[in-house]
């Protein structure tokens, strides 16, 4: 099996066009489209519905689209840890969704591997979907996520509870004025989203939405507006009033969870690296 004949066939498939993802792989229209047949006459079915001004995926190239990215990221992995020093002998993939590793994962990387001398470390930002099926699929060994995974097959563990305080570059501002001011929605998981919907009286249509706090936090300092950010981040804000907490919204807590395949060859390493997460001040 040719991995670029997959590699390739994940590329049309996100950007349902043969133009463009001849342009991101920097290969001609006609290659990718090559490449696209090869493969449909290697699987024996067809995998795209080229119609005139889109490209759809078949039902057979839905069932396939999975196993792709999973035989892809496995031969990432297996070139990984070929090349992986013998004095690095052990290689783990810790994975998160982008709000944790922007509010507590990523400060927290040099003090793991400072802890875990001889321990590569690869990381995965994804949805907590995505993150659940590697993880299920053994490409990942360790997720943070805020919503723990209900599979037989997974432990998850808490690790820490995360402050969420309403914050707006206006000092003064009131949960009424958030409308006119500009709400800025950021995904802090499922159980999150059920809380924050009885909040308010009447909906209020966010002008931004986005799951990565740093671009939640840029926003509303550079143009103003109003965000659930976690109390330790705006802190520093706080103190040079550049932030402040928005009157009438008590803060919401979101507990951060650890979840891994309990019986994960590498449970030592996993549940140390759990250890200097719930040893962390959220």
């Amino acid at each position: 099996m040719d991995t670029e004949l997959l590699r390739t066939f994940l590329e049309v498939s996100k950007t349902r066009h043969f133009g463009r993802a001849s342009e991101n792989l920097f290969l001609t229209q006609s290659a990718v489209s090559f490449r696209i047949r090869q493969l449909e006459s290697l699987v024996g079915v067809q995998l795209f519905d080229r119609q005139r001004n889109n490209i759809m995926l078949t039902p057979a190239g839905e069932r396939l689209q999975p196993y792709a990215e999973t035989i892809l990221t496995s031969w990432q992995m297996a070139l990984q840890d070929v090349g992986v020093p013998e004095s690095q002998q052990l290689q783990l993939t810790l994975g998160g969704t982008s709000n944790i590793w922007d509010t507590f994962l990523q400060p927290l990387l040099p003090e793991i591997v400072k802890a875990n001398p001889g321990l590569s470390i690869r990381t995965d930002v994804n949805s907590q979907v995505l993150l659940t099926r590697a993880l299920l699929q053994g490409r990942t060994d360790l997720i943070a996520v805020f919503d723990p995974p209900k599979i037989s097959e997974i432990k998850t563990v808490p690790v820490g509870q995360l402050s969420l305080k309403m914050m707006s570059n206006q000092a003064g501002a009131h949960i009424n004025d958030i409308a006119t001011l500009g709400y800025v929605f950021l995904d802090w998981g499922t159980a999150f989203n059920i809380q924050h919907a009885k909040l308010f009286s009447t909906p209020i249509a966010p002008i931004l939405h986005t799951s990565q706090t740093q671009i939640a936090l840029e926003f509303i300092l550079k143009r103003g507006g109003a965000a659930f950010l976690p109390e330790k981040l705006v802190s520093p804000f706080v103190s040079t009033a550049e932030l402040y907490e928005v009157e009438g919204i008590p803060p919401v807590g979101r507990e951060v969870f650890a979840a891994y395949i309990h019986d994960n060859e590498r449970v030592e390493s996993i549940e140390a690296i759990i250890s200097i997460l719930q040893e962390t001040d959220l």
